[in-house]
């Protein structure tokens, strides 16, 4: 035991919780997802709740766009 008391991680207040994530890289917004590791971005870079605009402080990975026909 180290003496320093556990935090908790931040609470979303969104209904549901953490209805969508982002992230500022370079000044550019960047839709997020969970992921179950760090990737390079999430290690250096914090997301967000959308909506509340709470801190996000799991791992998550970057959306890539799709480019699929209609």
């Amino acid at each position: 035991m180290t003496g320093h008391p556990e935090t908790a991680p931040p609470t979303c207040t969104c209904l549901p919780p953490w209805p969508a994530l982002a992230t500022i890289i370079e000044g550019t917004t960047h839709p997020v997802v969970p992921s179950p590791a760090h990737t390079h971005a999430s290690a250096l870079y914090l997301a967000h709740c959308t909506g509340c605009g709470t801190a996000y402080t799991g791992s998550w990975k970057r959306l890539t766009p799709s480019f699929r026909a209609a």
